[in-house]
């Protein structure tokens, strides 16, 4: 096994080389994330409901979307609040994200929570039949991309 020659301490020295105390260098190059406004949340939420829900259920999310988002509802108390947070850190989601995604959820990694593509294995013959595969996954990929954005 590789990990057996590791001595502990050069463990604990990458680790504290790595440690969240130095992640301070990169917020300076990284914009600030908004937190979106509450009704493009929750037009987005419908609009990638859309083809997996049958129309009554669609119906009925709709109605139970439209009292969420009601001007003194429950929406726009979880939406103060997290305009609240995102005024006194400097990522409002990550902590939240590193927790539920890295430390809380059970479901696989690679599958859940990295935003990467899983592709079949394919065979090809030349640099055509890559170049042929390359282009039409990013034109798919731009396709969903102007759908997500409309």
């Amino acid at each position: 096994m590789i990990f057996r020659n590791i001595h502990p301490r050069t463990c604990r020295a990458w680790l504290s080389l790595v440690s969240p105390r130095h992640e301070s260098c990169f917020y300076s190059t990284v914009p600030l994330q908004p937190v979106p406004p509450l009704t493009q949340t929750l037009q987005g939420y419908l609009w990638a409901l859309e083809p997996l829900l049958p129309p009554e259920e669609l119906n009925h999310t709709r109605r139970m979307v439209q009292e969420f988002g009601r001007p003194g509802g429950l929406g726009q108390q979880l939406q103060e609040g997290l305009e609240r947070r995102a005024r006194h850190t400097k990522n409002w989601i990550s902590d939240w994200w590193v927790q539920w995604a890295y430390l809380e959820s059970r479901q696989p990694l690679a599958v859940h929570s990295n935003p990467a593509i899983s592709l079949p294995r394919r065979d090809y013959n030349d640099w055509r039949s890559q170049l042929l595969f390359a282009s039409k996954l990013i034109a798919a990929v731009l396709d969903f991309k102007a759908k997500m954005h409309k």
